[in-house]
C-alpha cells in the first residue's frame, strides 16, 4: 500500500508570520502534519512524538505542505521518464557504489580528482540524484527518490542520524516496489485532495478572517486558483512517458567503468 496522507491545520491553528503585523498568505495556511505509508513502513513518522507550536505533541512532518507538493511536482517530467531495467536492477545499492566509487579518489591529486568528478562522477550520478525529493528544510529530514521502468516503480528513502547517532524517524530509510500506474493514482488523488481542502481554507478565511491576523483576500483568492492550475498542469507529465532525453548508453558505460575499478561483477550487455 502507498498513501499520502495530510491533515490540514485550522487557520487558527496556524501561527501567523511576522511580529509587529501578523499575517498569513497561501503558503502560510497549508501548514499541515504530513505522513506517507509505504508498505509496512511510514515515511516522515518521527520515532519520538514531539510539541508544536501550541504544545500539541505530533509525530508527523510538521510543515508547510505545499513545500512537499511543489517539490514532487518539480520532478514529475524525472519521473515520467522510464529508467533502463538493466539500471533499474541495480539502483537498491546504487548510493552506496557511487560513494565507494568517489572515496577511491579522495587522496588523488587536486588534478586527477578533479578530472574524475568532473568526466566521471558527475554524469553517473546527477540522473540518480536529481531524482531525489530533498527535505532540507527539516532535521535530518529524509531524502526520496523516485524511479520509473515502465510500468514499475522504486521508491527509495534515507536519512542522517543526529550527531550522537540517534535515529529520529521511525523508517529512516528503506525501498519500496509499487507499480507506476498506482502511484500515478495516488498522487493525483492526493493533489485532488488537497486543492479541495485548499479552497474550503480559503472559502473559510474569506468569509471570516483570522482574529488578530491580516489576510489579504484579494490575493489569498488569485494565488489559490493560480497554484491549482500550476498543480493541475504539472500533474499531467506523470500521465505519459516521457521523451527519452538522458543519455543511457553513457550512464550504462560509465556504470560499468565503476564496477569494474571497485572490483565488482555486472551483467549489462
Amino acid at each position: 500500500m502507498f498513501r499520502i496522507n495530510y491533515i490540514l491545520k485550522k487557520p487558527e491553528m496556524i501561527v501567523p508570520w511576522g511580529e509587529e503585523k501578523k499575517n498569513l498568505h497561501w503558503f502560510g495556511l497549508t501548514d499541515s502534519l504530513l505522513w506517507i505509508i509505504a508498505g509496512d513502513s511510514v515515511i516522515y513518522e518521527y520515532s519520538e512524538p514531539h510539541p508544536d507550536d501550541f504544545g500539541m505533541q505530533v509525530k508527523y512532518n510538521d510543515y508547510q505542505l505545499s513545500r512537499f507538493i511543489e517539490d514532487i511536482l518539480e520532478l514529475t517530467p524525472l519521473i515520467s521518464e522510464s529508467v533502463p531495467e538493466a539500471l533499474f536492477d541495480v539502483i537498491d545499492n546504487l548510493s552506496d557504489d557511487l560513494q565507494a566509487w568517489k572515496t577511491m579518489y579522495i587522496d588523488k591529486s587536486d588534478e586527477e580528482f578533479d578530472h574524475f568528478y568532473d568526466e566521471y562522477y558527475m554524469p553517473m550520478s546527477e540522473w540518480f540524484y536529481d531524482r531525489f525529493l530533498s527535505s532540507g528544510h527539516l532535521v535530518c529530514g529524509p531524502s526520496i527518490g523516485f524511479f520509473r521502468c515502465g510500468n514499475k516503480l522504486k521508491i527509495i528513502w534515507d536519512s542522517d542520524p543526529l550527531d550522537d547517532g540517534t535515529e529520529i524517524w521511525n523508517y529512516p530509510r528503506g525501498i519500496y516496489d509499487m507499480d507506476y500506474q498506482s502511484f500515478v493514482s495516488e498522487v493525483s488523488r492526493f493533489i485532488n485532495s488537497f486543492t479541495t481542502d485548499m479552497d474550503n481554507q480559503v472559502s473559510d478565511v474569506v468569509a471570516n478572517g483570522i482574529p488578530g491576523v491580516y489576510v489579504d483576500t484579494d490575493a489569498l483568492v488569485r494565488e489559490n486558483e493560480q497554484r491549482k492550475e500550476t498543480f493541475e498542469h504539472q500533474l499531467r507529465c506523470l500521465y505519459s512517458e516521457k521523451t527519452q532525453e538522458t543519455d543511457w548508453e553513457k550512464i550504462r558505460d560509465l556504470y560499468e567503468m565503476m564496477c569494474k575499478e571497485l572490483g565488482k561483477a555486472y551483467s549489462f550487455h
